[in-house]
């Protein structure tokens, strides 16, 4: 699951620091050299860099899914309704 992810618009731009620490910049090249599980990879102005649970990062062509956006997930929701039953489970106990 991804949990951060930015874009890369050029050196001008500042960096996050997980960024920093993960890429690395080739002299006469306008490319950031993104260092993925797959080994160095470019990436150009306009693609985003994204990290996972595990620390790996990688580059994506398009805004890649947060962990964080994805409220609609079948997960998500069947934590909910598990927390829910718990909840009222928790209630009626008490109420006796």
């Amino acid at each position: 699951m991804i949990i951060k992810s930015w874009k890369f618009k050029g050196f001008a731009s500042e960096m996050p620091d997980w960024v920093k620490e993960n890429a690395g910049k080739r002299l006469g090249c306008s490319d950031l050299f993104v260092y993925t599980q797959k080994g160095e990879m470019p990436c150009e102005t306009g693609q985003y860099v994204a990290i996972n649970l595990r620390g790996h990062v990688s580059v994506h062509t398009k805004i890649p899914k947060s962990m964080y956006l994805m409220i609609g997930s079948k997960e998500v929701l069947t934590a909910v309704a598990f927390m829910a039953l718990v909840a009222s489970f928790l209630i009626v106990m008490l109420a006796m």
